[in-house]
């Protein structure tokens, strides 16, 4: 009923606040850095831009949701409809293909690899982040192009433009091309998977190898390559398991197998919009400088209460 959709969208745009505001701390401290330092490392300038990433991709969800709740006959515009679609996928794939640099950067400069190839990337990769972070914005815009053509038909039934307030979601009928969307979908997502998968088994092949010559020279302490082997992979693996979730209940929203109001449909949407912030208060308690800061921060907060 109308009560209980009403506490969705409050929910799903408290959920997006509170998403918002993590990773608007990672940007913010990660911008502090820069100002102070005059320089970011590459990981904290691919942290920042996977956070801001994230940021816009909450942000939309709440405009997404103020106007599909308030402006109905706006939203279900073919043309409105469609770009949102758009930027939805744009987002998303951003998201993925950042995260799988974050795992490629992790991946070189920790792991330990006689090959020439890898050992020129561990000396070339931090001159590499910012073509590579260019290069997954453009991937992600061309993979996201498709939705504004072909692929949603929207018809709406029995409305009348004076009786806005009358207008209901269950008059609306999406047609959407499922093959249009599993392909270009499925394409942008397995060759981010794929760079992820390969730079996952490499760092876990590592710390695999690391674990045995310590083993056979007994030695009983953790040194410091091993716990950043350790560190890396609990966040890459945490991401794994994340990416997993966000990428199917994302394709079932944009496939629109259930309506908009359903259960199904609400949950895929919690889902998707929970799993940046999760993955993003993951990297804060893995990244030293910014746990501390948040500490500091609740810190002066409950000293101010």
């Amino acid at each position: 009923d109308l009560c209980s959709f009403l506490s969705f969208c409050y929910y799903l745009v408290l959920e997006a606040f509170v998403g918002m505001s993590i990773n608007s701390f990672i940007v913010a401290v990660n911008c502090v850095e820069r100002v102070k330092q005059r320089c970011l490392s590459s990981s904290d300038n691919i942290l920042a831009v996977l956070a801001f990433s994230r940021f816009c991709f909450l942000l939309k969800t709440t405009l997404q949701t103020f106007c599909s709740t308030f402006y109905p006959e706006i939203y279900y515009l073919h043309s409105v409809f469609q770009a949102f679609r758009a930027v939805t996928w744009f987002l998303n794939s951003s998201n993925q293909w950042f995260a799988a640099c974050l795992c490629v950067f992790y991946c070189v400069k920790i792991a330990n690899f006689s090959h020439p190839l890898f050992i020129w990337l561990k000396f070339k990769i931090s001159r590499l982040v910012p073509w590579l972070l260019l290069g997954s914005v453009l991937l992600s815009l061309f993979s996201s192009l498709p939705f504004l053509n072909a692929i949603y038909k929207i018809e709406c039934n029995d409305f009348n433009s004076s009786l806005k307030r009358h207008y209901s979601v269950k008059n609306v009928t999406v047609e959407t091309s499922v093959s249009h969307i599993l392909s270009i979908c499925g394409i942008g997502f397995s060759l981010a998977f794929t760079i992820f998968i390969i730079s996952a088994f490499l760092l876990l092949f590592s710390l695999w190898r690391h674990m045995r010559q310590m083993q056979n020279n007994s030695s009983s302490f953790r040194s410091p390559c091993l716990e950043a082997h350790i560190q890396a992979m609990k966040t890459i693996m945490s991401f794994f398991l994340i990416n997993i979730v966000n990428f199917i209940a994302l394709l079932i929203l944009l496939t629109n197998i259930y309506q908009e109001t359903s259960a199904a449909s609400s949950a895929c949407t919690i889902i998707v919009d929970a799993c940046p912030s999760v993955h993003s208060i993951i990297l804060i308690l893995s990244n030293p400088k910014l746990k501390k800061t948040l500490l500091k921060v609740l810190h002066y907060a409950k000293c101010k209460r």
